[in-house]
């Protein structure tokens, strides 16, 4: 019973991807509906894949672009840079961009904004073989490495949420020369650590320690390697089951775990507004591999280590039959850490690490 409790489960929050059929233009109309303008750039990584990233501006500013110290932003898992603008109010981005600061907004490889490559089709599995160790040290340098060459600035603001906190920890880790290229780290509940997870976590860990081949049952629900649109009833949207679920309808659970997973028990996702806009937006696609890599994680009671391919694989590429941890002692870039206290995915707790040199 349990596996297929998992499949179902997993089924059913992978399902509602509607991202696919998103201009690129979305970003710059949601801009321009708030008074402001987005410009798109194409970033290519040395690997190949193509992002596509936004700054932000506001019309008739009175200082230049040159002046302004430029503030790269980074998603979640299963998110893109939209969800950093599509609140009419509230919205982080924006109000850097009033308060002088040159925005950019980062897309890692697998969303709507980074589905093309130089040679691959994203309709290929090679295009999908990739977990968050690609995002950092090919994605996050590459985009690093723009904002800095078209603005002229020698560093920059990293500004992170969840996945993309990992990313910029793993760069800082494995290419520490990228320390020096930013001015300081803002992390917003940094998903690295997983050490006695509560919640949802909790029962996922448990589930992954029961059925120890939770990899491939998770690429037989979602239909191969990638989270995208063409998973099974994919035409359903979480906007339309969520607010059914106040009338303790079959998907209550997974709507009440939605909004547990995005801002704690003590969750401000009733607004049936604010619930459409996530929803419609959450989840973006993402590759299995990028899941799996935060469930090995899990596993193994928060270590924070490079992707598990198997003893004989990880011989061949790390020398040894375990994966090594990231070295975080390599981090030397400020680090200001922000998590809310009903967190059940990032731990205050766990957070406070010698590692890292905290301001």
């Amino acid at each position: 019973m349990l596996p297929q409790f998992l499949t179902l489960t997993i089924t059913a929050l992978y399902c509602c991807n509607v991202l696919a059929s998103y201009q690129s233009s979305a970003v710059e109309k949601l801009a321009e509906m708030y008074g402001y303008h987005a410009d798109s750039h194409d970033v290519v990584t040395p690997d190949g894949y193509i992002l596509t990233i936004q700054r932000l501006s506001k019309p008739h500013a009175h200082n230049s672009s040159r002046h302004r110290s430029p503030v790269l932003v980074g998603h979640a898992l299963m998110a893109s840079s939209e969800l950093w603008i599509f609140r009419e109010d509230e919205n982080l981005a924006l109000q850097l961009v009033d308060h002088g600061f040159d925005v950019w907004l980062a897309n890692f490889r697998g969303t709507p904004y980074g589905v093309r490559h130089r040679t691959l089709s994203p309709k290929s599995h090679e295009f999908w073989d990739f977990s968050w160790h690609e995002n950092g040290v090919m994605d996050q340098a590459a985009m690093i490495d723009y904002v800095l060459n078209t603005t002229g600035h020698a560093r920059l603001f990293a500004l992170s949420y969840s996945m993309s906190c990992t990313a910029t920890m793993v760069l800082l880790s494995e290419r520490p020369e990228y320390n020096a290229k930013i001015i300081a780290n803002v992390f917003f509940a940094p998903a690295a650590f997983f050490k006695n997870p509560a919640g949802w976590w909790h029962l996922a860990k448990t589930l992954m320690n029961t059925f120890p081949d939770y990899a491939r049952r998770l690429r037989n629900a979602t239909g191969g390697y990638v989270i995208n649109d063409k998973l099974p009833f994919s035409d359903v949207s979480l906007t339309t089951l969520c607010p059914a679920a106040k009338s303790n309808t079959v998907f209550a659970p997974v709507c009440k775990m939605l909004s547990d997973f995005f801002e704690g028990k003590r969750s401000y996702l009733g607004s049936d507004k604010l619930l459409r806009g996530l929803t419609i937006r959450f989840p973006s696609g993402a590759s299995i591999r990028q899941g799996v890599h935060y469930a090995q994680s899990i596993q193994k009671d928060g270590e924070f280590r490079k992707y598990d391919f198997g003893s004989a694989r990880n011989f061949e590429l790390y020398g040894s039959s375990e994966p090594p941890s990231y070295n975080l002692t390599s981090i030397t870039s400020p680090i200001h850490i922000y998590c809310g206290l009903e967190d059940v995915t990032v731990s205050v707790k766990i957070l406070i690490l010698p590692q890292f040199s905290f301001t």
